[in-house]
């Protein structure tokens, strides 16, 4: 809708446009939910799992993600920091997955996981772009 150069700020506006475009569909349509009966689902099962002791490790993870994005796949990118940024981001991976799945469920470690989940597809499609585009820009691509 706005092309390479996109800001945060448009990027809100398309959610609410398109959302709100998505929902009168869905209305004008009544789209039906039947799918749903047919989806097995397991309840969520805590056992085994706790309350993490040091949250701090959730932030620091987090902060972590901020860093890699900030310094490494800024606006002006190269393709040595954005290995070194998919490296960084799959450490990041696992040890988010360890503490995940020994973690009860809570905002904080679900919010950790799509900030990774989002970084590393920025990454990946970073790596692929052969161009430069818009106000981003590869040292690699001159």
């Amino acid at each position: 809708m706005h092309g390479a150069n996109r800001l945060a700020s448009n990027s809100l506006l398309e959610a609410l446009v398109f959302g709100n475009r998505i929902a009168d569909e869905i209305i004008e349509s009544r789209i039906s939910l039947e799918f749903q009966d047919h989806l097995d689902i397991p309840e969520w099962d805590e056992e085994g799992t706790m309350v993490p002791k040091e949250k701090v490790l959730i932030s620091h993870n987090r902060r972590t993600i901020q860093y890699i994005m900030s310094d490494l796949v800024a606006i002006v990118r190269s393709d040595e920091r954005l290995e070194k940024a998919l490296d960084h981001l799959n450490y990041l991976y696992q040890d988010t997955e360890k503490a995940y799945e020994k973690s009860k469920l809570s905002p904080q470690i679900c919010e950790l996981r799509n900030l990774n989940a989002v970084a590393y597809l920025v990454v990946k499609q970073s790596m692929a772009r052969k161009s430069n585009k818009g106000a981003f820009y590869s040292l690699d691509n001159l």
